[in-house]
């Protein structure tokens, strides 16, 4: 069997790195390159320009891309540099697959309610410039769209875990009613997701599949993380207001990066669990690939002290 060469784009990231581990067990059927988080930034200049991110694709039969909003916060850039992307896989002569990483539309979801998701809407339009001006690369894509990681909870514990009080309570404040439902995944599984998508060959071209693995109000998971460590939880609901000055104090987050975040997290509050409708295949409900529970992640974390 030839072996297929496989791009990596963010390969020491939560995604990408997932993707490298899970696809070095088939040594015989993938050779891996792997691009660093570091080989995108303009420092680097590894993927400054067009003709270096064509370079790197060269006799790539496969490519896991992404793009990174949060480097340089900016939709302008990460457009720009997504669009670079798709412009060098769609000139790779030898490719037979693109994986792209992505967010739904938050203007089209919540039908115009919330225009200020930059960090999801630099990514669908990505998505969309490959649909519309290259369609030879649209019909051999398949779009992920990443849900709400568990990890979170690992690298941002100040915003995604509670706090202990004076008490002993340990309280959580999010702009969400205690029952608005966010899809929730395991970033690590990514690496299922990707080797059962290359295992289906031509089966999910074109298609968008929304990767999430369970729908969990933040005050289930305040309530089953108490629950675990036996300790008691207090779910505080906050106004929009009052949630975007939290994170420009507490996270150093500027006004418009706290309404981008504020504004993603109220698209569930009024609109529902968007990465459940029709028009998406659903991870969850795809043969042979089992996804990692709330449940299962705190017992494999260690998440309170």
């Amino acid at each position: 069997m030839t072996k297929r060469t496989v791009v990596i784009i963010g390969a020491t990231g939560c995604q990408g790195g997932s993707v490298v581990t899970e696809l070095l067990q088939y040594p015989e059927i993938y050779h891996i390159r792997a691009l660093t988080r570091d080989s995108v930034k303009p420092a680097a200049q590894a993927l400054a320009a067009r003709e270096a991110i064509a370079a790197a694709f060269t006799g790539a039969n496969i490519i896991y891309a992404l793009t990174d909003f949060w480097q340089k916060q900016s939709i302008t850039a990460e457009v720009k540099q997504g669009k670079d992307i798709a412009d060098a896989a769609a000139t790779t002569t030898t490719l037979q697959h693109l994986i792209w990483s992505a967010l739904p539309d938050p203007v089209s979801l919540s039908e115009g309610q919330f225009l200020n998701v930059h960090h999801w809407k630099g990514k669908s339009l990505v998505t969309e410039y490959i649909q519309t001006n290259k369609p030879e690369l649209w019909a051999k894509t398949t779009t992920v769209l990443f849900s709400n990681y568990f990890e979170n909870c690992l690298t941002d514990p100040d915003r995604y875990l509670p706090t202990k009080d004076e008490a002993g309570y340990y309280n959580l404040m999010f702009p969400h009613s205690t029952k608005t439902l966010l899809p929730n995944v395991a970033i690590a599984d990514t690496c299922k997701l990707v080797h059962i998508i290359l295992q289906a060959g031509p089966t999910y071209f074109t298609k968008t599949i929304a990767f999430w693995a369970q729908a969990l109000s933040e005050a289930e998971k305040l309530a089953e993380l108490g629950e675990y460590y036996n300790v008691p939880t207090h779910y505080h609901p906050v106004s929009t207001s009052e949630f975007q000055k939290i994170l420009m104090n507490r996270d150093g987050m500027s006004d418009e990066i706290a309404q981008d975040f504020t504004e993603q997290l109220m698209i569930f509050e009024k609109c529902g669990n968007v990465y459940e409708r029709d028009e998406f295949v659903q991870a969850r409900e795809i043969p042979g690939l089992t996804l990692q529970t709330w449940s299962e992640f705190i017992h494999q974390h260690k998440l309170l002290n």
